[in-house]
């Protein structure tokens, strides 16, 4: 009977190591599947436990499929000293430090004023935000947001499509990403000390309500317009897409580090989705990615947002200029 149970909970895991093999394509469930992987490893090592317990070779053969769930889920070895590109220069030549953070705002939900003095505590620089509506961003204005980042290119719209940048230096206006259903702005900044950085923050829709191809396709216009910009770059949001997705692998292979992934300090596994539940996070859909050459990433952390369906991600990172 325990074997029979032990077979069982692997089996309950298999359809989330398929659709994660398969990079989570469309159609649903695959993107949705996949991005469960996570909490398909509980059955699929659950099930090697309870067969080592009788029987060697049954928990020989399960350990297979729960191998390759965990497997995908630890986290990338980081290279040492942080993600640097070839020929980049070495600790003494040290950038300004950027202190970045995304949040999800949850169709404008979340506390003005604890987003504020979550600015304010972790001495943020930019700040990107997600489902920004018109009265969200009035409360920001009058909770004294301004007075710390001065600078910003807003696109408050209802629901979920609105989106704002905020930055502590000038924001200089570039084309946003064309063919997005949410606002997808774009800006470059001059931070003193370090080469200018282009930002762009982006949420494509989720692969939801029949949208699973529209969601593959606008994955794939950001990672276009990113790969189609030179120089020091930056791409944080809420891309509704984990590690478990190949499109969003796709995009980190283009040119880019998942800030979670490279930072000296992490949490891992860094989950960020759902937090309105009686349940933990299962997935990781928020992210600052940065352009790989030249980038050193020192911490990584989420934050709690009250108000949001997510925990908001910071990175401190630093460009440095190649020798």
């Amino acid at each position: 009977m325990s074997g029979v149970l032990a077979a069982a909970l692997t089996v309950l895991s298999l359809p989330f190591l398929v659709a994660r093999a398969a990079g989570g394509q469309p159609p649903n469930p695959g993107p949705k599947l996949a991005a469960l992987a996570p909490a398909g490893t509980v059955p699929a090592v659950a099930g090697v436990v309870l067969a080592a317990v009788f029987s060697w070779w049954l928990a020989l053969i399960l350990a297979v499929p729960a191998l390759l769930l965990v497997a995908w889920q630890l986290p990338p070895a980081r290279p040492a000293g942080g993600a640097r590109g070839p020929g980049q220069p070495g600790p003494g030549d040290r950038g300004t430090p950027l202190r970045v953070l995304t949040l999800n705002v949850k169709g404008g939900a979340a506390d003005a004023e604890a987003i504020t003095a979550c600015v304010a505590a972790l001495e943020v620089d930019v700040l990107a935000v997600q489902e920004l509506t018109g009265g969200l961003a009035r409360r920001l204005a009058l909770s004294g947001l301004a007075d710390l980042l001065p600078r910003s290119q807003l696109e408050p719209r209802e629901g979920s499509a609105g989106t704002g940048l905020w930055a502590r230096w000038p924001l200089i206006a570039l084309p946003p990403v064309d063919g997005l259903i949410a606002a997808a702005p774009r800006a470059r900044i001059d931070p003193p000390g370090s080469p200018s950085v282009t930002v762009t923050v982006v949420h494509p829709v989720a692969p939801v309500a029949d949208r699973e191809h529209l969601w593959r396709q606008e994955l794939g216009l950001i990672q276009a317009a990113l790969a189609g910009t030179s120089g020091p770059q930056l791409a944080a949001g809420d891309f509704n897409a984990s590690r478990d997705h190949g499109a969003f692998r796709a995009l980190l292979r283009s040119g880019f580090v998942d800030c979670a992934d490279a930072a000296r300090r992490r949490p891992w596994p860094g989950f960020t989705w759902p937090t309105d539940r009686r349940f933990p996070p299962l997935m990781r859909l928020d992210h600052v990615l940065a352009s790989r050459e030249g980038i050193v990433v020192h911490e990584a952390r989420t934050v709690r947002l009250p108000g949001s369906d997510h925990r908001g991600v910071l990175a401190v990172l630093e460009f440095r200029a190649a020798a």
